[in-house]
């Protein structure tokens, strides 16, 4: 009979194994966050810029929605590319839990390696995040443009049906990194499809787990921030313990 670790355990786990690695997991998960934030950023300011200029010589909301359409497609894009670099952090973390050299430069590691793998498991990521959340956020900007009650209404019956496919879907590919690493004789959708058979019945399972990091993210909220850069490489390390407990649970006799 297997029997899994309770999610208080991964967390202890994760949490001494981490007490004195947390210098170089804060740094990789800092430099990711900070390469994909600045170019976001970017990506925000010049669609603003180009967005305001579109409008004022034209005077058409349709050519500034067709231009803010072109802005989101390249926003898709660099989502999908700096996604690839979530496959390095969980080569990062999963060196650790594994007793193997680990490294800052393992963040660029699926840029030089598995490349096409792991663009597909982002776009995956990505493309289900954007038709799941993006219609709802659509539709309450034209409430905020407009500040009609029925935009309000419909974007958040559109957001709430959207998490209702966007949870399960994300949390049955959750691993699909993980697999690419300790798989890397499948191709990109063969370990998508792993994935998905890996997690079923134990979504719920990782549902519950992200649900406990709750309480800590609002004491980072209130910290302005700065506890996520703690949190978030615990969160790393007790994902990346999940899927070690989740691939070799205990036996034990039924």
């Amino acid at each position: 009979m297997k029997q899994y670790k309770k999610n208080y355990e991964l967390k202890n786990a994760a949490k001494d194994v981490l007490e004195e690695k947390y210098g170089g997991a804060v740094l990789i998960v800092f430099l990711g966050g900070l390469i994909s934030g600045t170019l976001n950023f970017f990506i925000r300011t010049v669609a603003g810029a180009t967005l305001g200029t579109v409008y004022a010589m034209t005077g058409s909301m349709g050519a500034a929605t067709a231009v803010s359409f072109v802005f989101d497609a390249i926003a898709l894009a660099t989502g999908i590319m700096m996604g690839v670099m979530d496959a390095g952090i969980a080569l990062y973390f999963l060196n650790i839990a594994c007793g193997q050299p680990f490294s800052v430069r393992n963040l660029f590691y699926c840029f030089q390696s598995d490349s096409r793998k792991a663009l597909a498991i982002s776009a995956a990521m990505t493309v289900n995040q954007a038709l799941c959340l993006w219609p709802g956020q659509y539709l309450f900007q034209y409430y905020r443009n407009t500040g009609e009650t029925k935009w309000l209404l419909l974007a958040l019956s559109v957001l709430a049906a959207g998490l209702c496919v966007y949870i399960p879907v994300s949390l049955s590919i959750a691993l699909s990194f993980y697999l690419m690493l300790d798989f890397p004789g499948n191709s990109g959708k063969e370990t998508l499809r792993l994935s998905w058979r890996v997690m079923k019945g134990h979504r719920m399972r990782l549902f519950l787990l992200n649900l406990s990091f709750l309480p800590l993210m609002l004491l980072c909220v209130l910290s302005f921030g700065i506890g996520f850069l703690w949190l978030i490489p615990h969160m790393h390390m007790v994902y990346t313990y999940f899927f070690l407990d989740l691939m070799n649970p205990k036996e034990t006799a039924a």
